[in-house]
This record gives C-alpha cells, sequence and structure tokens, in this order.
C-alpha cells in the first residue's frame, strides 16, 4: 500500500513552514529546497515501483531537506543485484516490526518526515479498482513517517540516500478504502501530526517510545476523492486533474 504519492507540487515554503522551528530556520529551509530542487519537477503521481526521489527532512546534523531514493537499501548490502531486489521490497516499513526486522533496524535509527501534498490508494470491487487521492484537510503538506539509510556501491563508492515510508494500521476511513483482498490486513502510511515531529526526529527517542507513536491518523483530519486511472492504466498529465473528484463511486 501507499506505492504512489504526489509531491512538490505546492509552494516549497508550506514544507519549510513545517519542517522550521522558527522563521530564521524556515528561510534556510527554503534556501535549501530551493537548491537541491533545481530540475526537480513536481511529481502530481509518482509510483514507488520507478524509485524516484522524495524529499524529506530530518535533524541528525542539523535542519535538512534531502531527495532521498525510495525503496531502502541497507548499508550492508553487497552488490547491486541484492540492491535491486530490497529496494523493491522495502518502499514500506511496518511500524509493527520496524525495529526487529534485519532490513530496517539501524535505519530506524535514523528517522525523518517524507513530505508530500498526498497519497494514492485502490479501493476495490469486484474484480476492478478504483485509485483514491487522500490529502489533508487543510490543504498544507502531509508529514509520512520516514527511515533512512545510506547505501555505498561496492563498485564505484558513490553514495546513496535511500529511505522507506513507515505504515500502520488504518483509521475508519482508510480501512473502507484500502481493502485488497490479497493484503495482510488495511493499512495506511503513518502519518504524523506536526507536534510529533520533534519526538520522531530526535535521536534520544528510544525505541519503544518511537514505536509507541505510530498510530492511525485521525479521520476527520484527512479527505479523499476518486481520481482518474493512474499509472499504468492511464497518464495524468496536471495537476488539476489528479486532485479534483472523480465520479467513480460514493464511500462516504
Amino acid at each position: 500500500m501507499c506505492y504512489t504519492v504526489a509531491y512538490l507540487t505546492k509552494r516549497k515554503i508550506t514544507y519549510a513552514r513545517r519542517a522550521g522551528a522558527d522563521e530564521a530556520e524556515i528561510l534556510e529551509l527554503e534556501q535549501q529546497l530551493e537548491e537541491i530542487t533545481t530540475g526537480q519537477p513536481p511529481m502530481f503521481h509518482v509510483s514507488g515501483f520507478t524509485h524516484p526521489k522524495l524529499l524529506c527532512f530530518h535533524r541528525d546534523d542539523g535542519p535538512r531537506f534531502e531527495l532521498l531514493r525510495w525503496g531502502l537499501i541497507p548499508h550492508w548490502v553487497k552488490d547491486h543485484a541484492q540492491a535491486a531486489e530490497l529496494s523493491r521490497r522495502t518502499l514500506n516499513a511496518r511500524g509493527e516490526t520496524l525495529f526487529e526486522k534485519p532490513a530496517f533496524r539501524e535505519a530506524a535509527r535514523h528517522r525523518c518526515l517524507i513530505l508530500v501534498d498526498g497519497f494514492f490508494e485502490f479501493h476495490h470491487l469486484g474484480k476492478r479498482s478504483f485509485p483514491y487521492h487522500i490529502r489533508a484537510r487543510d490543504g498544507g503538506p502531509i508529514a509520512l513517517g520516514g527511515v533512512r539509510s545510506i547505501w555505498r556501491d561496492p563498485g564505484t563508492g558513490e553514495l546513496t540516500g535511500t529511505v522507506s515510508i513507515v505504515t500502520t494500521v488504518a483509521n475508519v476511513e482508510m480501512a473502507r478504502i484500502h481493502n485488497n483482498p490479497k493484503a495482510d490486513g488495511p493499512r495506511m502510511p503513518f502519518i504524523l501530526p506536526k507536534a510529533m515531529d520533534a519526538a520522531w526526529l530526535s535521536p534520544d527517542t528510544d525505541a519503544e517510545h518511537a514505536a509507541a507513536l505510530i498510530q492511525p491518523y485521525a479521520d476527520e483530519l484527512l479527505e479523499h476523492y476518486t481520481v482518474p486511472p493512474l499509472l499504468g492504466r492511464q497518464a495524468i498529465g496536471n495537476v488539476s486533474a489528479a486532485l479534483e473528484p472523480f465520479p467513480y463511486m460514493e464511500l462516504l
């Protein structure tokens, strides 16, 4: 689940204000965003299976935005074949086992926010599936909980920053949308209220405390719409088409 997101379609200042602690830091983060997103176009709907770079924020060495490759590659991976295989399986990281699984144990100490405009999930009805776009009801960016890792290419020595989106059990509305009969129960991305940012990002937050933060997001803070077919079905060429309601069905 949560294999498709939209990001960088809003003004960058909204991302900087979400991450910044004060006006001086917000200004610094705006400048960071301008530098790292030069040549990086808005992503109206991007699939995790293409391993795009996602906009991430952390405080490990001061407030910092980074574009990290979606699909975590642990530092201990020894070759390209293993890296490619693992990165397909690590787009998401289940919150319940985040601090136990070998692929995520080390990365779970390097937590981040993944800032997006929204994300997409599919509702299954018979043999068909219908995409929904989920976004914040207040129109602001959504901060997904992420874990990150840096992988060194054994051949070239090149460093690649990678990230996974942490998931949790679905809230009521997301459970109605994410009803894939092949999935192990309805899930949703771990979405952080701003009040939890500091605890999630702090290296002083131990595993037990961090795990306790991973909870479903409040239903009333999100809104969702049906949208036209997405990747692999029909490309959407502009943000208005991607985000406006589309009358496939009504789940409310």
